[in-house]
């Protein structure tokens, strides 16, 4: 018998956890969400140091947010840049930057239903 399926877990760039207001690279912390049977439910934040330092960006920074973030499938924000995708993808996240200024949970949902039908 197999063990019961983690519930997927999302991080969000939001500055008051309502909406996906934040750029990756200025996001001082991720609202972290658990997915189980499609409803999306907030976990937790984790604090990180934003990488993003005046148009370039510190990379053990990024590296630390990556680990910070290592048991998310996905993470949302207002904008990511191409290298931070990469980043992302490269660890196993996929970065989604579609829901601009979009609610949080509305979002997520529309992603996932929109996931699941492909």
């Amino acid at each position: 018998m197999n063990p019961p399926a983690r519930p997927l877990r999302i991080a969000v760039a939001t500055k008051d956890q309502r909406q996906i207001d934040l750029h990756f690279g200025h996001a001082d912390d991720f609202a972290i969400y658990a997915v189980d049977g499609g409803k999306p439910t907030f976990l937790e934040r984790r604090i990180v140091e934003h990488y993003c330092q005046g148009g370039y960006g510190d990379e053990d920074k990024r590296e630390i947010i990556l680990r910070a973030l290592s048991d998310c499938s996905a993470l949302f924000a207002a904008r990511i840049g191409d290298g931070p995708k990469k980043r992302l993808a490269d660890a196993g996240i996929e970065a989604v930057d579609g829901y601009p200024y979009g609610a949080v949970e509305e979002s997520l949902s529309a992603w996932l239903s929109a996931r699941d039908a492909s």
